[in-house]
Formats: C-alpha cells, sequence, structure tokens
C-alpha cells in the first residue's frame, strides 16, 4: 500500500503530469462551455417564445368568443381586462400606423421597429419581454404590442445553466480522472525511469565506466513508448561502439589538421590563427572576415579582447582552460560579435598548435544564429504536435465509453425532458468526439495515397452530392466545365478540400445567391488553380492571414480547424492555398494551386 502511495506521489509531482491532468481538465471546460453556450441561448428563446405564446393564447381565445368591440377604446380596454398576469403592459397600433393607446407599462418595441422585422425586444436586467402578438381577431386591423414579465424567464434559464454547468463539471472530473489514472501506469511512470536511465547512461559515458542496469528494461509494450525503451536498449551498445570510434577519429583528425592549416582560407567556415595567451589575430580566411563584418587590415594584429569578439570573456578563459588541459576544443557552442556590436551563435573547435615556438590556436567557427533560431522554432512546434496527438488519444477512450453509457439509456423509458437532455448530451459529446477527431488530423502529418486524377471528372462527381448540403439549399453551385486537366492527388483529400471550401462559401452568402466554381490552368508555372466564388460581405483584411490558423474562426459555431486543414492537404500536394476578399472582387476567392500533369507528360510516363 505505502508503494502505491509512493508512486502515485512521485506521479503526482511530476511536471508532465501535472501540465497534462490540468491540460485536460482545462481544455474540456473550455470546449465543453463553448460548445455549450448555443444551448442556453436557445434555451432562453424558447422559454421568451413560450411566455409569449400562452400570454396570447389566453387572449386569443376569449377575443374570439366574445367579438370584437365597437370602439377602438372599447378595444383596448377589453385587451387590458383580459391580459394575463404575464402582462405588464401593451400598445395598440391601427393597420395605418396610428397609435390607438396603450396600457399598463408602455412597451419599449415600437412599431416602426416591427415593421423593420424586429418582432421582440427582451430587456434581460428589467426582466421584460416586448413582443408581437398576431392574434386572428386582430388581423389586418391592428398591431398589438405586448410587454411581458420575463422574470420567470430568467429563474428558469438560471436553473438551465446550473444543471449545464454540473454535467460540464462531471464529464471534466470523470475525464480528468481517468486520464489521472492511466497516465501513472502507461506514461509518466515509465518515461521516469528512462529518465534515469539516461542519467546512469550519461554519467557511466563521462566516467568511462561499464554501462548500468537499466530500469527501464522490464517495460515491454506494443506501443509508441515501447519502441522509444526498445531503441534505447539497442543504444547502450552503439553508443559504446560510437564513443570508440569517435575518440580514433579525433585523434586521426587532430593529427591531419596541422597538414592542411594552410589550406584553411578556401574553407566555407570561419578560420583563424590566434596566440593562445591573448588571443592576437595573426590570419584569418574570408569566411571569418565576413562573419566579423571587418576588413583584413582591421583584425590582423589585433587581439580578440580589442576587437571586442568574445560576448563573455569568461568564456574564452574557459576555453583556454580546456586547450592547455586537453589540446583541443570540439564543437562548442559560443556566443561571438561582430564589428557591430551584434551576437552571433557559433558552433566553435579549435587545436592547439606551435608556430615558431609560440602556443597558438587553429580554430573554426561555424556561424549557426539562424538554424538555432530555426531549430527552436521547430523542437516547440514539435513538442506542440506531440503533445495535441497524446491528449486527443488519452481523451477519445473516456470519451467513447461516456458515449456508450449514455447511448445504453436510450433504452430506458425516461420522461420527455429527461430524454431532451439525454439527446442534447449525446449530440455535445459526439461533437466533442469529432472535434476531437480534427485535432488529431491536425496534428498528424498528411499522408497522401496518389493517383491520376481529372479534375472536372472529380468535380462533376461532387457536384449532385454538394448541392443537396443544407449550406448549399437556395445557393446554386455553378460549375463549367475546361478541357480535360490531370493532377496527381489523393482522391479523398481533394474531396474534403472541396467540400470545407464549398460549405464555408455557401454559409456566407444569402438564400438565392449563387457560388461559381471554375478551373484556370496556367501553362507556363505548370499550375493548375482550383478557384470557388462567393459573394457576401468582405473579410476584413487583418483577419485574412489568421483564418488559416488552427483554432481561429469567424464563425459562432466552428472550431477552426477546417481550413487549418485544408492548408495541410494543400500543401502536402506541393500546391498553395490563397484567400483573396474584397470589395472589388465583389466577395471572397479562394483559390487551390495544384502542379499538373499534362497529356503529353502523361503519354511519355
Amino acid at each position: 500500500m505505502s508503494s502505491k502511495f509512493g508512486a502515485m506521489q512521485s506521479f503526482l509531482q511530476a511536471k508532465l503530469s501535472r501540465r497534462i491532468v490540468l491540460w485536460v481538465f482545462g481544455s474540456i471546460l473550455v470546449i465543453e462551455a463553448i460548445i455549450l453556450l448555443p444551448s442556453i441561448y436557445r434555451r432562453q428563446q424558447e422559454l421568451l417564445t413560450s411566455l409569449k405564446n400562452l400570454s396570447a393564447a389566453r387572449v386569443e381565445g376569449s377575443l374570439a368568443a366574445l367579438g370584437l368591440p365597437a370602439s377602438d377604446t372599447d378595444l383596448l380596454a377589453t385587451l387590458q381586462q383580459m391580459a394575463p398576469n404575464s402582462v405588464r403592459g401593451g400598445t395598440l397600433y391601427r393597420a395605418s400606423g396610428e397609435l390607438v393607446g396603450s396600457f399598463g407599462e408602455v412597451p419599449q418595441l415600437t412599431l416602426q421597429q416591427v415593421q423593420a422585422n424586429r418582432t421582440a425586444l427582451y430587456d434581460q436586467r428589467a426582466a421584460h419581454y416586448d413582443a408581437v402578438w398576431s392574434l386572428p381577431p386582430l388581423a389586418d386591423r391592428y398591431f398589438l404590442i405586448i410587454r411581458h414579465d420575463a422574470s420567470s424567464v430568467q429563474r428558469e434559464l438560471l436553473a438551465f445553466i446550473g444543471r449545464i454547468a454540473l454535467l460540464v463539471m462531471i464529464i471534466s472530473v470523470f475525464v480528468t480522472v481517468a486520464t489521472l489514472i492511466g497516465l501513472e501506469r502507461i506514461l509518466v511512470t515509465p518515461i521516469l525511469l528512462l529518465r534515469n536511465d539516461l542519467l546512469k547512461l550519461g554519467q557511466a559515458i563521462r566516467q568511462d565506466q561499464p554501462l548500468p542496469e537499466f530500469k527501464s528494461l522490464p517495460f515491454r509494450r506494443d506501443d509508441e513508448l515501447g519502441e522509444v525503451i526498445a531503441a534505447f536498449d539497442a543504444m547502450y551498445a552503439q553508443v559504446w561502439e560510437a564513443i570508440s570510434e569517435r575518440k580514433q577519429a579525433e585523434v586521426a583528425l587532430r593529427q591531419s589538421e596541422e597538414k592542411f592549416s594552410r589550406a584553411f582560407r578556401a574553407s566555407p567556415s570561419a578560420v583563424l590563427i590566434s596566440t593562445l595567451t591573448d588571443g592576437r589575430l595573426i590570419e584569418v580566411n574570408d569566411s571569418f572576415l565576413q562573419l566579423y563584418g571587418g576588413q583584413l587590415e582591421e583584425v590582423l594584429g589585433h587581439t580578440a579582447t580589442d576587437l571586442n569578439l568574445w560576448a563573455a570573456a569568461e568564456h574564452r578563459a574557459e576555453m583556454v582552460d580546456t586547450i592547455r588541459k586537453t589540446g583541443s576544443i570540439r564543437n562548442r557552442e559560443y556566443t561571438f560579435r561582430n564589428k557591430q556590436g551584434e551576437p552571433r551563435a557559433i558552433l566553435f573547435s579549435a587545436e592547439l598548435i606551435n608556430l615558431n615556438g609560440e602556443e597558438c590556436l587553429l580554430s573554426v567557427a561555424n556561424d549557426i544564429t539562424e538554424r538555432r533560431q530555426t531549430e527552436k522554432a521547430l523542437e516547440r512546434l514539435a513538442e506542440i504536435g506531440e503533445l495535441a496527438a497524446m491528449i486527443v488519444h488519452e481523451v477519445r477512450n473516456p470519451l467513447t465509453t461516456v458515449i456508450m453509457g449514455l447511448q445504453s439509456f436510450q433504452t430506458l423509458e425516461l420522461s420527455d425532458r429527461a430524454r431532451l437532455r439525454l439527446e442534447l448530451a449525446l449530440e455535445e459529446a459526439e461533437r466533442l468526439q469529432r472535434l476531437l477527431n480534427e485535432i488529431l488530423q491536425y496534428a498528424r502529418c498528411q499522408k497522401l495515397d496518389l493517383a491520376e486524377l481529372e479534375l472536372n471528372t472529380l468535380i462533376q462527381e461532387m457536384l449532385e452530392t454538394m448541392r443537396t448540403m443544407p449550406a448549399a439549399q437556395g445557393r446554386p453551385i455553378e460549375f463549367t466545365p475546361v478541357d480535360p486537366i490531370r493532377v496527381l492527388g489523393d482522391r479523398d483529400k481533394l474531396k474534403q478540400v472541396f467540400i470545407n471550401l464549398i460549405s464555408n462559401a455557401c454559409e456566407a452568402v444569402a438564400l438565392g445567391e449563387s457560388i461559381t466554381w471554375k478551373i484556370d490552368a496556367c501553362q507556363p508555372q505548370r499550375t493548375v488553380c482550383v478557384q470557388i466564388h462567393n459573394g457576401g460581405e468582405p473579410i476584413p483584411g487583418d483577419l485574412l492571414p489568421r483564418l488559416t490558423k488552427p483554432f481561429f474562426t469567424t464563425k459562432s459555431s466552428g472550431n477552426g480547424l477546417g481550413l487549418a486543414i485544408v492548408k495541410q492537404i494543400v500543401e502536402a500536394h506541393n500546391g498553395e492555398l490563397m484567400i483573396d476578399s474584397s470589395e472589388s472582387i465583389g466577395g471572397t476567392t479562394v483559390t487551390v494551386m495544384l502542379p499538373f500533369v499534362s497529356e503529353q507528360l502523361t503519354l511519355q510516363g
């Protein structure tokens, strides 16, 4: 029992496990909150509509039984008497727009707003709801705007939000606890053991000792971590052999460097000969002058201190001390300054040589500033991608269990209200599962099943199905075929690209507006441009560069991965995705550029 407690305590103290658990818990809370916000808004609208309909139905029945009064004034008085307790007041207009009168609280909603297609006005702070009553006895003769007491709506909505918040918290806690339990055995414990083994190996190599016994080897697993552990096992002997070979190579290199030292000017690396004691430059090559940014006469005869060459003087002192002990230094990273004082990261190697009885250094410096910046940006992107894929893998399994559990409740006899909640929970859980799948698809490298495709044929095959999509209803998709154009592509992946772009175009226009889809071949560049154009409001220029970024979206219900995945697929085809939106082109045009296969190339192939 104590060993299990100690293992769990060690697990909870691990930075990786804490980050993953907190990330999972926070991500689920945020994602579910974002997904459930529309349902809260829909519930509010349902309650307001029900409040209006119930009140209007009672008055409508009374009017139908008693008939309309003879005068407008009597009608207004009758409406006030018939109004239920949920009505605070109202205003009656003739069909011509003339005001008949008001009773109780005067609604804020005006006839002009109603005529401008605004039929309701909800003031949450004041807890009142203004809406037009469509009563058949008053049709074509009057407009009746009623102010309702919406305090009951607020109470019901707060109760609804509380129930949803409780459901979100239960799901988040369940998934997080499941992740916590699974991570300890599956991931973190083997990684901690592997880390300790790596430290032991490094110490053994540094002290030139036999290879130690490694505790991570018993963890034989049929997954990626198991492959890493197996590879680490195979690496043991290889490391020892490689160290021996590297030592032999260094000895051979030191013996040969002096022989070729006079050919150093042709080296693309910065090469210099300097005195060991004060770093006075005796000779340098052109690559060093380019690195430093000065002329030959400006550096020869000057010391490293005179030139302010080393960013930290103690680094040169440490390097000289190592040279005195070992005779050479290999691939040490230091920071130099150029003539303008700008820091440059270099990979530095040096050999102790003797020139006319004086100890000197033959040094090679490679500028790795840009490479280090690129490597940092890549080690970071890779970590993010691996973390995202790992989190999705770990979340999908418990989420599937949650969905199966919810589906099992569908066989039970439930009240209408309970069944509505169950259907909502299933819908949102399945939406979360789709989001996780899209995140995993984005995190993975796009693997293509390439084949030669004729674009006109591919698009014609998709048109009939795409025109039946809900987003395309009432929005014609116009496509004009051109001469056959062939590309080398993945049929399913390209379909995914076009479906996503056509769906976005349809959602951006009003009913009755059309979407144009065309193909244009550019012979000099041997590319084909597939363009999809829609009208509507142009996208602001500051948003265009961000549209293909993951998790950025302008849609209320989007997740911001659609265009990011589209861009990945297009670039995997050695293509390019461009988005242009402005008043001058009358909307938005998305262009997919792909290399095409000409008929001549096809025949020759």
